[in-house]
């Protein structure tokens, strides 16, 4: 048996979720009984675990002509010529966070319906196998903030961009308190939200102390070089990126006037981001207790061991002999 997985993402899917996601399942020993993995990627961003072969697009269409028993595992977009073999789809999304745009949204759960109804079976985020999360030396980190912070320690912060004055109001109080070095990243979902959020802080006291990023540019060291993570607004590929905010060890704080599922507000600490100096004493606390610190750590890493033992593992589904 041959399994082809492209790692390729579709619609408004970040490619590191995608090439993460890859890792996670090759991690996870599945193909002790496959004889040949092949990764499709024309470019692939995280560390490919041992157990299969990296192949580009073109090389890796020529090999699945010559193949006779084989399937592919997609997150969207297939191989040429993969149509006659068994698929599975892993959906890291929902259709209606597909595509920005309501035609280009329409076309987007169009096509999705279509690859839903061709794949011998589809699987969610709770399907997947625990993140297999690489570890780093400390020289790491200190490059991983230099990139990101000018070398600074860093709240990483996951909002919209009309929440983004908000939170610096609240970074404000903590940072006239502190009165030392701590930066804040915002993450913005592409290339046009960080512009427009560059505008909003133009002329910001403390604008050397911020930085902004698009999700493409993300690298999962980002994730461990941070000092806390900050979710203010809920997408379903969040679900992931927390559980990477969990697995290193990074406390995360949750906007509880974000629609988040109930099991996530166990992750860290739920609380109102808009009740006054309310975020700026969690930044104080978390900064100047490092023993609250570890201990709010601790329920991100409950958070993920019980959704870990209460997933139906693609071990057990795509790949069952």
């Amino acid at each position: 048996m041959r399994i082809f997985i492209v790692s390729k993402a579709t619609w408004n899917i970040p490619a590191i979720l995608v090439d993460q996601t890859v890792a996670d399942i090759i991690a996870s020993g599945f193909h002790a009984s496959i004889t040949d993995i092949v990764v499709v990627a024309d470019g692939f961003r995280v560390n490919l675990p041992p157990g299969a072969t990296l192949m580009g697009t073109q090389e890796a269409e020529t090999l699945l002509l010559n193949s006779e028993n084989a399937c592919i595992v997609h997150f969207g977009i297939l191989l040429k010529g993969s149509e006659s073999f068994t698929q599975y789809f892993i959906d890291l999304t929902t259709p209606k966070h597909l595509a920005d745009g309501w035609m280009a949204n329409i076309l987007a759960q169009s096509a999705h319906k279509k690859i839903v109804r061709q794949s011998k079976a589809m699987y969610r985020f709770i399907d997947l196998p625990a993140p297999h999360l690489p570890s780093y030396e400390w020289s790491d980190l200190a490059l991983a903030k230099s990139r990101n912070a000018n070398g600074d320690a860093y709240f990483m912060v996951f909002a919209s961009t009309s929440e983004i004055v908000g939170i610096l109001k609240e970074f404000s109080i903590f940072k006239k308190w502190q009165q030392t070095s701590m930066a804040i990243l915002f993450v913005c979902s592409n290339t046009k939200e960080l512009e427009k959020a560059e505008q909003l802080v133009k002329g910001y006291k403390y604008r050397n102390a911020v930085f902004f990023k698009t999700i493409d540019q993300l690298e999962i060291i980002d994730f461990a070089a941070a000092y806390i993570s900050v979710w203010s607004k809920y997408l379903p590929y969040y679900t992931r990126m927390m559980q990477w905010s969990a697995g290193m060890g990074l406390p995360i704080l949750l906007n509880s006037q974000t629609n988040w599922p109930i099991a996530y507000t166990q992750s860290g600490e739920c609380f109102d981001f808009t009740e006054l100096q309310g975020l700026s004493n969690h930044f104080k606390l978390y900064y100047k207790d490092e023993v609250y610190k570890q201990t709010r750590s601790n329920y991100g890493h409950a958070w993920l061991n019980q959704m870990v033992a209460e997933v139906h593992t693609i071990k057990n589904g795509i790949f069952a002999p």
